[in-house]
């Protein structure tokens, strides 16, 4: 990755960024990767500039979610699973919470199993 544009290079710093505050990030069970932000915030519309510069595959939903003990309107962002290696090659420290996901759904899947 040693020829990065400046704008992929922007992205990757703000992927970054976004990966390790860690906030109001999940997996969905069907192992889709969520980032939520509210809808006063603009950093769904950033964060999509980012995906687009990086041609990381996403898409984008209207939700709302419980913040504070209130529904507050946002927008969640999403990547399929088998699209998580677009991330991955710019954040490869992600890899981490894909592995310990991946763990936790073949521990909940062995459990279904056994019952």
């Amino acid at each position: 990755m040693a020829n990065l544009t400046p704008e992929q290079r922007a992205a990757q710093r703000k992927l970054v960024g976004v990966l390790n505050a860690k906030y109001a990030m999940w997996f969905e069970p069907n192992g889709e990767f969520c980032i939520w932000r509210d809808g006063v915030a603009d950093g769904i519309p950033e964060l999509s500039e980012a995906y687009d510069a990086l041609e990381i595959p996403y898409s984008v939903r209207a939700e709302e979610i419980v913040v504070r003990r209130r529904k507050t309107a946002g927008f969640t962002i999403t990547v399929a699973w088998d699209d998580l290696s677009a991330l991955t090659r710019w954040v490869p420290s992600f890899q981490k919470s894909i592995d310990s996901v991946r763990t936790e759904v073949e521990k909940a899947r062995t459990t279904d199993t056994a019952q």
